[in-house]
C-alpha cells in the first residue's frame, strides 16, 4: 500500500508539478521577449515625441543622450521601461544648464508610474522639477531609483 502510495506521489509529481514549473518558465520568457520587443517600440515613439532617435536628438537645436531599461514584473504581470533622457543646447554655452529626466512607464498601458526631473549647471543641481513616483513624493535621485525597485525587479 505505502509503495502504491509513494508511487502515485512520484506519478503526481512527474506528470503535473513538474511540467507545471517548466511551462511558468517558458511562459516568463516568452513574457519578457515580449516586454523588451514592446519597451523598445515605446521607447522609439517617445524619443520622437521629442524629435530624437536611437541615442541622439536630431532636433537642430538640441542634442542629447537617451537609454532605456525593461523589466516584466511577473508579480505586478506588467511591463515597465525606465527611460533616461540628457538634453542640453546644441551649441551649448558652458553656463547653460543640461535637462536629466529618469520617467517609469508601463510599456502597454502607456501610464507614467514615476518621474524625476531636474536642470543641472555645471556642477550645481537646480532644484528638482519633480520627483514622485504615484503619489509618493521624493527628494533626491536616489530616493526616486529606491521608490521604482518594487517595478523594476523580477
Amino acid at each position: 500500500m505505502k509503495k502504491i502510495l509513494a508511487l502515485g506521489i512520484l506519478l503526481f509529481f512527474v506528470l503535473v508539478i513538474i511540467p507545471e514549473y517548466a511551462n511558468s518558465d517558458k511562459s516568463n520568457l516568452v513574457l519578457q521577449e515580449k516586454c523588451a520587443e514592446g519597451a523598445k517600440k515605446f521607447f522609439f515613439e517617445r524619443i520622437d515625441l521629442y524629435g530624437g532617435n536611437w541615442g541622439e536628438f536630431s532636433n537642430v537645436n538640441e542634442f542629447g543622450w537617451n537609454k532605456f531599461q525593461s523589466n516584466y514584473n511577473r508579480k505586478l504581470d506588467k511591463c515597465f521601461i525606465r527611460i533616461v533622457c540628457t538634453r542640453y543646447p546644441r551649441n551649448r554655452k558652458e553656463d547653460e544648464p543640461i535637462f536629466y529626466s529618469i520617467e517609469l512607464f508601463d510599456v502597454f498601458e502607456g501610464k507614467e508610474y514615476g518621474s524625476f526631473w531636474r536642470e543641472q549647471y555645471k556642477n550645481y543641481n537646480w532644484p528638482l522639477t519633480r520627483c514622485a513616483v504615484g503619489t509618493n513624493k521624493c527628494t533626491n535621485e536616489q530616493e526616486f531609483e529606491n521608490l521604482i525597485h518594487s517595478y523594476m525587479e523580477q
